[in-house]
């Protein structure tokens, strides 16, 4: 069996002190493979100039500094590593099991959703929960969890008029995916429930409890053991395993 791997690749200047790489490997996932594999080996490598990189989808955001590394120098450094790629470089990210309540008051659109997919709705909590959900961003909202694998049975529109605040936490779905609301904002996803913990620290030394690559199932719980969950230590409530 071959270790390469088949994509095409696109460098472009982001603004004056980043560039972004576009990653075309046939599908999200294989796409996202890609990414993750050319941010660790950067990572590994310990370029110098750079400042930050974030991965996504089928792109990867790199930041740096002009005054240490010259463009065409980075560039180069990147389609070195890209030529290299093989599966041993895609890392596994960490796997969670994450207790949830799907029941009022916390699935906001529960409702809406029996109207809009024409299920009852612990048809569409056991389908939400039957998948493994696959981070594929971390964004737009510092610690907003993008997640990828949501079932084509529960594709869904966003709110016409998005929520002036939805509640840290909240597990929504919209359009094609899935995601978690890190803290009190607006939001025009469909809320269908909620952890009982907070998921993004901003004092810690990594704010975002889940990272581009984590794995997580979500395991239904009913809103007497919800209530009891959110007086316990995070840490008594998940189930972590690093697989990298």
């Amino acid at each position: 069996m071959t270790l390469s791997l088949a994509f095409k690749m696109a460098i472009r200047p982001f603004g004056d002190s980043a560039l972004l790489v576009d990653i075309d490997a046939g599908s999200t996932d294989a796409s996202s493979d890609i990414v993750m594999a050319l941010n660790a080996q950067l990572s590994q490598q310990r370029t110098g100039g750079i400042i930050q990189t974030t991965p996504s989808y089928n792109s990867l955001l790199i930041c740096f500094e002009p005054k240490r590394v010259q463009l065409s120098i980075l560039q180069t450094e990147i389609h070195a590593i890209a030529d290299t790629i093989n599966v041993k470089d895609i890392p596994k990210g960490n796997h969670w099991s994450l207790p949830a309540c799907f029941c009022a008051p916390y699935a906001l659109d529960c409702a809406a959703l029996e109207t809009e997919l024409s299920k009852d709705w612990q048809s569409i909590v056991d389908c939400f929960c039957a998948a493994e959900y696959r981070v594929h961003a971390v964004g737009f909202l510092p610690g907003f969890t993008y997640l990828g694998n949501l079932s084509e049975k529960l594709y869904c529109n966003r709110l016409r008029d998005p929520r002036v605040s939805v509640p840290a936490s909240s597990i929504a779905i919209a359009g094609t995916q899935a995601g978690i609301y890190p803290f009190d904002s607006p939001g025009g996803w469909r809320i269908i429930g909620r952890l009982p913990f907070t998921v993004f620290h901003a004092q810690s030394d990594q704010p975002a409890l889940f990272q581009a690559n984590d794995r997580i199932r979500f395991e239904s719980v009913t809103p007497e053991v919800f209530e009891a969950m959110e007086q316990r230590p995070i840490a008594s409530l998940i189930k972590k395993a690093n697989s990298q």
